[in-house]
């Protein structure tokens, strides 16, 4: 009986650990922004949702404004951006939880 319980509490230990990553593919504007504001290092990016899915926003780095484009893919848990600067700053990233 002893087991039993033990394994039950373990699958469901497991089973509650997989459900609290959050798919970045689904995260909200706000979650998305502290995300590529971090890995940037810009400040003051706001983002606005496109049609086609995904933000579009402008933030600052040092000196330079900073034009990103986010798009949002669920299936692969994944976000991925462009980022180009007034100034010649260029930079494609991504952020995905496996």
């Amino acid at each position: 009986m002893k087991t039993k319980f033990s394994l039950v509490f373990l699958f469901a230990l497991l089973f509650c650990l997989g459900c609290s990553r959050e798919n970045p593919g689904t995260w909200p504007q706000e979650k998305v922004s502290e995300k590529i504001s971090t890995s940037l290092e810009l400040s003051g990016l706001t983002l606005q949702p496109r049609a086609e899915g995904g933000f579009t926003g402008t933030g600052k780095r040092e000196e330079e404004t900073i034009t990103v484009i986010v798009t949002q893919n669920p299936a692969e848990s994944r976000i991925d951006w462009d980022a180009k600067g007034d100034r010649g700053f260029v930079e494609t990233g991504f952020f995905e939880l496996r």
